[in-house]
């Protein structure tokens, strides 16, 4: 895949695009921010049901090179918090889906259309580290002391708001129709075949490549991975994550196409600044001789 990966929600010019990632600005009440180059969502705050150890506070994608990078951070370490009646003893992040199909989840995940990853390693998904195509979902909410369905979660007054899965999914209605009803809510892999591995990233690692989360969100567990972009496809797509409990959620909605690499859009920019400069020296030519 030689097209640059670009999280597109407005137009915007500049060197913006040149590092092929562009974005509504904004703050946590848009739908997206941009800084740095990494693209910014963020969810509510304080809809983790069970406490603060179980909220999700925000996600940010971005593209370097021939890779896509994903970071995190919210009240759930990728390890996991300790809970004794848990499957395996603990609680943390399901996987990341993506799903490019322009179906809801459910109907995507029925034709093989979903893609995921696979990020942290103590999280009961029944496949190994890495990206995967054609894939399955299944939910381990029940085993770690989690809803059994969507209903169950947002029947708690103090959860059924907006936002409660980031503003790419606001609603408790647009939450249902893009999980195909509410349903078990479905948060790890069950099977897929494995396209690419993915590289763990610390909050340091993240910062150094101009990672910073707005907000109370910057004070929270952070950290991140990366993989090849040539292992997604392209078109608009819907990323989310679930915890393993699936006391909360988060929605990342963006979209990749081509864009011109940094050179060309330079060698445009230059073009255009030298026509302006031929331009500006016929004027003065056509001042002198009258």
């Amino acid at each position: 895949m030689n097209t640059m990966l670009k999280m597109t929600v407005a137009t915007v010019v500049g060197s913006v695009a040149a590092l092929g990632l562009i974005a509504t600005s904004g703050d946590r009440a848009n739908a997206q921010s941009i800084n740095n180059g990494w693209t910014y969502q963020y969810d509510a705050v304080g809809d983790g049901s069970g406490g603060s150890q179980y909220d999700i506070k925000g996600m940010a994608m971005s593209v370097q090179g021939d890779k896509l990078f994903v970071a995190m951070t919210g009240g759930t370490p990728l390890t996991g918090v300790n809970y004794a009646s848990a499957q395996g003893g603990s609680i943390g992040w399901g996987d990341l889906f993506f799903n490019f199909s322009g179906k809801n989840f459910n109907d995507a995940a029925a034709a093989g259309q979903l893609f995921g990853v696979r990020f942290a390693s103590t999280n009961d998904s029944k496949v190994g580290l890495g990206v995967y195509s054609g894939v399955q979902a299944t939910s381990v909410a029940l085993q770690n002391s989690g809803y059994g369905s969507l209903d169950q979660y947002y029947s708690h007054s103090a959860f059924n708001k907006q936002n409660t899965q980031g503003t790419a999914l606001a609603t408790r209605n647009a939450v249902n129709d893009y999980y195909g009803g509410a349903g078990s809510i479905k948060n790890v892999i069950n099977s897929g075949s494995k396209v690419s591995d993915v590289s763990l990233l610390s909050a340091q690692n993240l910062s150094a490549m101009g990672l910073s989360f707005g907000g109370g969100a910057a004070n929270d567990n952070i950290f991140g991975f990366s993989f090849d972009r040539g292992a997604l496809p392209g078109g608009s797509f819907m990323a989310n994550v679930f915890l393993e409990c699936g006391n909360d959620a988060m929605a990342f909605s963006g979209s990749s196409a081509a864009a011109p690499e940094p050179t060309t859009m330079a060698g445009a920019a230059l073009g255009i600044a030298a026509i302006g400069g031929l331009k500006r020296a016929r004027r003065r030519k056509q001042a002198a001789a009258s």
